[in-house]
């Protein structure tokens, strides 16, 4: 029995043999089969397929397992970057809507209202913004802006405008002529007492359809364009309010325009004084709307406090820097200084009405002698103005060199002086002197002593004639660059002994002495228009309040030549007129003319997109605001 149990297990462990044997062999034959198959494949195809990567790593070592995944790794890497340069390469930043900005003015706002702004640079600056007219400045003259097109006749007695169809003003009514006809005939109304009055005086105009006016003038005014710059307010607004209380109603404050920025609000402190005005954009402008959402203003008694907000970062910008407040800046590098070009110039200008002594011309002629302008403009002014000798500015209609004028020559004007019979004396200053007592109980009854004339020599030699010293007075603005300027020409002019006196006034004090002539010599500063009309600057009739002659000159020959360019409207024609006009003021001398000024408009280099080069008054400065931005995005090129 035991023998036959034996053979039974010797059978079953064969049998377990041969049953693991068989299936070892099912087996091979299974992975022969597939690596035939890869193999195969693989031979046939190049490349193994999708299906039979998976068995790829049966058949690799741990160390070629991390070389294939570190290579994985690093083709990845490579086909992103490569995407990312073709992405880049092939697109740009493009301005994106958003952001708000913060600038300084200096002073406040009263009237923003395109009627009355002209009379105060910060209405001006925010009426800009609210308010369109029919044309607009640009870098390269002036363009139609409200008008769709324009047509003079031969005659240059009427202008007729095709008005846009797509002006809305900011409380969503449309605009059409009848607005641009009630605007004009308001500031043609006395009563309202616009300082543009005399721009149009004369001129009437007709609404002739819904979207056309004419211009009818009593005589050709080739300068007439330029006056159509004037902001269009809103006969639904202001029908209702009398001519005569326009100065008093709260859309002042409060306007509604067509322009690219609209009134959103206003914070006064609690002595009624407006500290800042905020703007947001209009959204149905009728050209490109704005990028930036909201315009600020916050406003300043003087520029001193406006750059110390400006370092403070409570503004991004002013509206204008002094150069000595220059260095007093100190995040220059979050600035950009645009230095922008005005058609504005400072001169001394002689009322010989007031001084005898300047009636000489040969006088007004060694004053200029004695004046060195290269030295005002390279050691005051750091270089940043052009040193002029007319009141036509260079590159402007007319502008010729071939005038007479008086280069700095001290020991000329010296010569000729004494040629005159101005002859070098001790000047004496006669002041009155009180001597002072110890005040004791002793002393009450002592009868008081009369003040004694105390005579002061002046420390320098000056020219002395028929008894009379060579003794004026310079007037200007009480501000660091032109007290410095002043400064300088007491110096100059002491050289050749001329006492020179300085006054020195606050700017509204001195718009009160302009008003009434009450100066010998000025030093001041003229901005002029984009056409170089001298006519409001020069004619005998605007030697008074309010024209803009500043000093006595009466010319028949000049004003018969400014007449007649007015009526002129070719420019090579009217060129000559400001060519002749230039030679007569050389001779007459009525001023020196010293320096064409920069303008420097600091500003948070955060907006981007600004490229305005020229400026006709402060407040252009503005005219491309719709292409400034803050945010960007790419978009492909």
């Amino acid at each position: 029995m035991s023998n036959l149990k034996k053979i039974w297990i010797k059978l079953k462990n064969l049998q377990f043999k041969i049953n693991q044997k068989n299936e070892q062999n099912k087996q091979r034959k299974f992975f022969n089969h597939d690596e035939k198959l890869v193999l195969q494949n693989t031979v046939k195809n190049k490349f193994p397929k999708a299906k039979q990567i998976k068995f790829i790593s049966k058949y690799l070592s741990k160390t070629e397992k991390i070389v294939i995944r570190i290579a994985s790794g690093v083709l990845l890497i490579t086909l992103a970057s490569l995407l990312i340069n073709l992405y880049w390469n092939n697109s740009q930043h493009v301005p994106k809507d958003g952001g708000s900005y913060t600038e300084g003015l200096i002073g406040s706002p009263r009237y923003i209202n395109p009627l009355f702004a002209s009379a105060n640079d910060t209405d001006l600056d925010i009426s800009s913004l609210v308010f369109s007219g029919l044309m607009k400045y640009s870098d390269n003259g002036l363009i139609t802006d409200l008008a769709e097109s324009y047509e003079i006749s031969e005659d240059q007695l009427e202008y007729t405008y095709k008005i846009k169809d797509n002006v809305y003003w900011h409380d969503g009514e449309k605009l059409d002529s009848e607005d641009i006809a009630f605007t004009f005939a308001r500031i043609n109304d006395k009563e309202s007492q616009s300082p543009l009055y005399f721009n149009f005086k004369g001129a009437t105009i007709k609404a002739l359809d819904e979207r056309t006016v004419k211009f009818t003038l009593e005589n050709p005014f080739a300068p007439f364009l330029e006056s159509l710059t004037v902001g269009i307010l809103p006969q639904h607004i202001w029908t209702n309010i009398p001519a005569a209380n326009m100065t008093l109603a709260e859309f002042n404050l409060k306007p509604i325009g067509t322009g690219p920025y609209k009134f959103e609000s206003l914070l006064k402190n609690k002595n009624g004084e407006i500290k800042s005005f905020n703007l947001e954009k209009n959204k149905n402008y009728y050209n490109t709307p704005a990028f930036v959402n909201e315009i600020s203003f916050k406003f300043f008694e003087s520029f001193s406090a406006a750059v110390e907000a400006l370092n403070n970062k409570n503004i991004e910008g002013i509206s204008y820097l002094p150069k000595e407040f220059r260095e007093r800046v100190i995040n220059n590098r979050n600035l950009n200084f645009n230095l922008l070009h005005l058609p504005q110039y400072t001169a001394i200008f002689f009322n010989y009405d007031n001084s005898p002594i300047l009636k000489d011309v040969k006088i007004r002629r060694i004053l200029a002698h004695a004046t060195n302008k290269e030295k005002i403009v390279n050691n005051i002014l750091n270089a940043e103005a052009q040193i002029i000798h007319s009141p036509i500015l260079p590159n402007s209609l007319g502008y010729t060199e071939e005038i007479t004028f008086y280069p700095y020559n001290v020991d000329h004007a010296k010569t000729t002086l004494k040629t005159l019979g101005w002859e070098l004396d001790n000047y004496v200053i006669e002041s009155e002197e009180t001597e002072e007592e110890e005040t004791t109980e002793e002393s009450t009854d002592k009868e008081v002593e009369e003040p004694k004339q105390v005579k002061e020599e002046y420390p320098f030699q000056v020219r002395k004639k028929n008894n009379r010293y060579l003794e004026l007075t310079l007037t200007t603005v009480n501000q660091a660059e032109s007290i410095s300027i002043a400064k300088e020409l007491q110096k100059e002019w002491q050289q050749i002994g001329v006492k020179l006196n300085i006054s020195s006034l606050s700017p509204e004090a001195i718009k009160e002495v302009i008003n009434n002539r009450d100066y010998e010599l000025l030093l001041y500063g003229q901005i002029l228009g984009f056409d170089p009309d001298p006519f409001p600057f020069w004619h005998s009739k605007q030697t008074t309040y309010p024209g803009l002659n500043l000093t006595s000159l009466k010319s028949d020959k000049i004003d018969t030549i400014l007449e007649g360019a007015r009526k002129i409207s070719d420019d090579a024609a009217r060129a000559k007129n400001y060519t002749e006009f230039q030679k007569l003021i050389a001779e007459e001398t009525p001023a020196i003319f010293l320096f064409n000024p920069t303008y420097t408009y600091p500003q948070n280099k955060k907006i981007k997109g600004f490229s305005t080069s020229k400026i006709i008054t402060p407040s252009n400065r503005f005219n491309k605001i719709t292409s400034w931005y803050i945010n960007t995005k790419r978009n492909w090129k």
